[in-house]
Parts: structure tokens; sequence; C-alpha cells
């Protein structure tokens, strides 16, 4: 499982979630953290460079609003990977998308209210600062 310290990059969120930006989740040909499932949401997928680890990509567009069936099918494939292992959720750096939908997700789940959650976050990755076009968009599909 993952180890705190080990990558300032890839940050733990809970037992089996973690965030980071595209270059650690590429860097994982060599898996010391066991993740079993990478979920992208850059516009454009990484490269796949372990053949253990599930990859799913998903075209997110950093500082854009996110359609509900589309946070939907995200959050859905979070909650199903987490149950095949551990599952790394990244963007282009690790700051935007990937705590903004993590952050969902901790919502979805109960475990903090989306604000909360982005709060929680922060305190785990200090760089977090996810686009006020996606915050809005993410908290009016919360509401519905």
């Amino acid at each position: 499982m993952f180890t705190a310290g080990v990558s300032p990059s890839i940050t733990k969120v809970l037992d089996g979630l973690s965030i980071s930006g595209r270059r650690d989740a590429e860097a994982l040909s060599v898996n010391p953290y066991e993740i079993a499932t990478v979920i992208t949401l850059c516009e454009e997928p990484i490269e796949q460079r372990n053949p253990a680890i599930r990859y799913l990509y998903f075209p997110v567009r950093d500082a854009c609003p996110i359609r509900v069936s589309w946070l939907n099918a995200i959050l859905t494939a979070i909650e199903e990977s987490m149950a095949r292992g551990a599952v790394l959720v990244h963007c282009g750096v690790g700051i935007s998308r990937s705590p903004a939908v993590v952050a969902a997700y901790l919502d979805r789940i109960g475990f903090l209210p989306f604000a909360a959650a982005l709060h929680y976050l922060e305190t785990l990755r200090p760089a977090v600062a996810p686009s006020k076009a996606l915050i809005e968009s993410i908290k009016r599909e919360l509401t519905n």
C-alpha cells in the first residue's frame, strides 16, 4: 500500500485513494504504491507503462464546467475501482481537476461535504486550487 513520504507528489487521501499529477501517474512502471487503477482526468491520455495497472481515461478540460453525466461516470469509476484495489486519480499537476473530483467523491460517500472535502484536501496537498468553473459545476451537480 501507499507509504507516506515516499513521493511528495502522490498524496494519500484515504486508504486506497490518492491524487497526483500526470508525471507521477506515468512513472508507475514500478509500482511501490500497489496502485490497481489509474484514473486520468487530463485532456490527453497518459502513457500506460505498467500492464498490471488498469488505466481509465476521462478527458476533463481544466477551468471548464463538468457535465453531471461525466461527473457521475467518474465517481462511479472511482467507487468500482476502489473495490478492486488502490486508486490514483490524477490530472495535469494534481491541483485542480483531481482534487475537485475526489472532493466530490468524498461528498458522495458521506466522508465530508464537498466544501469541507476541498479544505481537507488542501491540508493534505497545500497546492490544491481547483478552478472556479469546475467547483461551481460540481456544487451544482451535487445539490441536484
